[in-house]
């Protein structure tokens, strides 16, 4: 943290000088750590760096170079070791439950003195993201860079043709995605939903639709185990599984399989996330049914929450020259300024982080012309932070509750009540230490 302290001092004035000083010296190279590999995701890569190096980095003497880094699982090993090894990226993607992580490594550069000098209000982000660790008491750690909330996808030519409109709560979802259920005999030809096993992303707004918590505020307990709320949700989506109308989620590759079986009209309702909108729209129009998106239907009408996830950009402090982490300051600025972020959202689904973005001549025209994607955004303005509140044990927690979903609704080898008591007994192992 010294080391940190000593780099701030001099950031603020490093962003003021950085044209002057760099004009008549090589380039700073700056390595951008991603986790988006491919098709529209990688596309906006590239866009982003080739354009940035075109203008910004041509006049200012910096070069971007992307590097692709696996899941969001692979990136944070392989920076930690990157920086154990004295070779540190200087952008990275981290997953927004795994910034905490290289949070208390220390090695993180606080973006405050930067956003201050070059007059980045960070007061421009939605609210959702000024609440996160590092966040909040005058420091700024990360920014939110490619993220989303879960949507209900629906066939709305399926849909148009038995008269059915868009659920908002449980019940309702429940009641349309029967109506939308049909089987051939025996079998079904096409199920009504699928859920996917993400629970701390997807199921835990659940929990908090019902006044209980995926994680208490000290983060070393899960209040839904013993209020009733967990076996509430397990308990349904069980049920609906039995019933039959719900498929069970494929044990291996589920999101890319409920995807295509959403494209070949095999299933009729999806909870996915707003980050794949944009190739469920294509995947929709390919297939000649038209798309129907609404918010995550909730189990109390009056109270509309859903969980927002996807990764945070951050600058690596460790290893890292001052000029390079106000190189890097530079095209963190680039990635998050308005036309950036819309040209971010119109090519993937992800979500608009600003408030300034929502007035842009740019988002508000391809909102008029594509008002599904907006469907996103004001969700997102009223939902909550994932890794809020901080718990060390978040990852082996949310391990914990997809362990015994995947015995729940895809072996269907156990119970609701087992699969509640499964969780409580092995999150014990870590909570009650």
């Amino acid at each position: 943290m010294k080391k940190l302290l000593a780099v701030l001092i001099s950031l603020a004035m490093l962003a003021c000088v950085l044209p002057a000083a760099m004009a008549d010296e090589e380039p700073i190279h700056i390595k951008f750590w991603h986790t988006r590999g491919s098709g529209a995701n990688y596309e906006v890569v590239q866009h982003s760096v080739n354009t940035f190096n075109e203008t910004i980095g041509k006049e200012k003497g910096i070069v971007v170079e992307e590097v692709y880094s696996g899941s969001y699982n692979d990136i944070l090993p392989a920076t930690q070791l990157a920086i154990q090894s004295g070779e540190s990226p200087q952008v990275v993607v981290s997953g927004n439950t795994f910034v905490n992580y290289l949070l208390e490594d220390g090695v993180l550069a606080d973006m405050a003195p930067l956003a201050k000098s070059t007059g980045w209000d960070t007061a421009n982000l939605l609210q959702p993201f000024q609440e996160i660790k590092g966040n909040t008491d005058g420091t700024l750690y990360s920014l939110p860079y490619v993220r989303s909330t879960p949507l209900f996808y629906y066939n709305k030519t399926m849909a148009d043709a038995k008269g059915l409109t868009a659920p908002t709560t449980v019940d309702e979802m429940v009641e349309f995605c029967r109506a939308l259920w049909q089987k051939d005999g025996e079998n079904t030809s096409v199920y009504g939903l699928c859920i996917l096993n993400d629970f701390g992303y997807i199921q835990a707004a659940n929990l908090y639709q019902m006044g209980s918590a995926y994680l208490n505020e000290e983060g070393n307990a899960c209040p839904a185990l013993d209020d009733g709320a967990m076996l509430k949700v397990l308990g349904d989506w069980r049920a609906w599984v039995d019933e039959g109308w719900c498929s069970p989620f494929d044990a291996t590759n589920a999101g890319a399989m409920a995807t295509e079986m959403f494209a070949q009209q095999r299933l009729a309702c999806l909870v996915y996330s707003s980050g794949g909108l944009s190739t469920m729209s294509k995947n929709a129009k390919e297939n000649g049914f038209e798309l129907g998106v609404a918010q995550y239907p909730t189990y109390d009408a009056d109270k509309r929450i859903a969980e927002i996830g996807g990764g945070n950009i951050c600058i690596i402090a460790e290893g890292n020259t001052d000029e390079q982490i106000a190189a890097s300051w530079e095209f963190v600025q680039y990635l998050m300024s308005d036309e950036m972020v819309t040209y971010n959202t119109t090519m993937t689904g992800y979500v608009p982080t600003t408030y300034s973005v929502a007035n842009y001549e740019g988002m508000q025209k391809f909102w008029e012309e594509n008002p599904l994607f907006k469907v996103a955004y004001d969700q997102v303005t009223t939902g909550r932070c994932q890794e809020n509140p901080y718990s060390e044990y978040l990852q082996d927690f949310t391990q914990c509750c997809w362990d015994a979903v995947s015995l729940l609704i895809q072996d269907q080898s156990i119970t609701a009540e087992e699969a509640v008591e499964h969780i409580r007994t092995n999150s014990a192992q870590f909570f009650n230490k």
